[in-house]
């Protein structure tokens, strides 16, 4: 499944949710208000972190769809950004999709507005997921093994690296994903943050990160003889 060509994505490493906003309209009900979206949010649901997109949602809930198998009246977390997440309960699933009911209602207008940079300096992120994979950074005159502890579709935090120059272009191998070009955004303390110059597709990142977390089935080893044992 290809990700909709209208989607656009920008190459910040604290990307706007409003970058996987499909230019939400109204639904023409003359219920609750209700808006029909395509955003991609990060669903917590049984220990698992995987990305879900939000088709329509209102004050008191929303549709989304998801690989992931729930269950009626499991608890679960939407998150949008790194300062915005919803609690809530599935109340149905269909296939791909499902129902969510919120635990408490939701600021729609906080959920759709713009982010900006707060009174704290503090610009929130695109939703980061957990992992702990073999990583490499490779340029032509040298190779550097590392690991990738988190990850979003903007970038990566590497752990057990050093000696990295902010701005410095670097090729970014991490077991699961193809090869990518990075840009080095910080390195302090043995980790470094990566963006990549080009941002994961939806379908890419769902799957690997499916991949990653499905702890009932073993790990394929990775491209570039990387290996996640």
């Amino acid at each position: 499944m290809e990700l909709d060509s209208r989607v656009e994505f920008k190459n910040d490493v604290a990307a706007e949710v409003d970058d996987f906003i499909l230019m939400p309209q109204p639904d023409r009900r003359e219920n609750a208000r209700q808006i029909s979206v395509m955003l991609v949010a990060k669903l917590d649901a049984a220990g698992r972190e995987l990305l879900c997109r939000v088709h329509n949602i209102s004050s008191g809930g929303a549709k989304i769809e998801t690989r992931a198998k729930l269950s009626i009246g499991e608890e679960i977390r939407i998150e949008f950004r790194s300062n915005l997440s919803i609690a809530g309960t599935v109340r149905w699933q269909n296939g791909a999709y499902a129902g969510v009911e919120f635990t408490e209602a939701a600021d729609l207008d906080a959920v759709l507005k713009k982010t900006g940079i707060s009174i704290a300096r503090v610009k929130p992120r695109l939703p980061r997921y957990n992992c702990k994979v073999p990583a490499k950074l490779e340029s032509d005159q040298r190779s550097i093994h590392c690991e990738a502890i988190d990850i979003s579709a903007n970038g990566v935090r590497l752990d057990k690296v050093r000696n990295l120059k902010p701005t410095e272009n670097l090729t970014l191998v991490i077991a699961g994903l193809s090869r990518r070009k990075v840009t080095i955004v910080w390195n302090r303390d043995d980790q470094a943050g990566v963006k990549f110059i080009n941002p994961l597709r939806y379908d890419e990142f769902e799957n690997w990160l499916a991949w990653n977390q499905d702890e009932s089935s073993a790990r394929p080893e990775a491209k570039d003889g990387l290996s996640t044992k």
